[in-house]
């Protein structure tokens, strides 16, 4: 503690030279004044401030602005996380539109796709059944024309066979033409 102590002010207060409660006031205000730190000016080599003060200041203004630069880069960081939260939104947007329009192209292909070879199955199914019911005629047709064939051979074969011969009296009926 610098200024004036108890036993200082006891000392200078001691004498009566005749300012009375006065002076003792004043007294007492002079060493109040000396407790409020700057000692008068003594013992700090006139600057009026302890060391201790100025290192308190300077600690104070350093800490000041170390917390300055800390909630500067802070608010950089910041800023920077929701720029970056803000791009990789959009880009994600993006992406997912580009795998939509991806997914409606390969749809549409394989829908395409499965529509030709549905057709193409068709296709060699009908023609598959046209080749077989073509065959069908052909072998209906030959099977139509060798019965007529048979027909015509049996028909002329009953009318031009050679006929047994007849004998009086069995009536196989020799007088009539047939």
């Amino acid at each position: 503690m610098q200024g004036l102590t108890a036993s200082d002010v006891m000392a200078l207060t001691k004498d009566n030279d005749g300012f009375g409660g006065v002076g003792l006031i004043i007294l007492l205000f002079i060493f109040l004044i000396g407790l409020s730190g700057n000692g008068f000016g003594f013992g700090n080599n006139g600057t009026g401030l302890a060391l201790a003060d100025i290192q308190a200041s300077l600690y104070n203004q350093s800490q000041d602005a170390n917390s300055r630069q800390m909630q500067s880069a802070l608010a950089t960081t910041n800023d920077f996380i929701l720029n970056n939260k803000y791009d990789n939104a959009i880009l994600i947007k993006d992406l997912s539109n580009q795998l939509s329009n991806s997914v409606a192209g390969i749809s549409s292909q394989i829908a395409n796709q499965t529509a030709t070879i549905t057709g193409l199955f068709n296709q060699q199914t009908i023609d598959d059944l046209r080749d077989k019911l073509d065959t069908t005629r052909a072998e209906l047709s030959n099977v139509r024309q060798t019965a007529v064939i048979t027909e015509n051979i049996l028909g002329n074969l009953a009318t031009t066979a050679p006929k047994p011969p007849c004998y009086y009296g069995y009536g196989c009926g020799c007088n009539s033409l047939y």
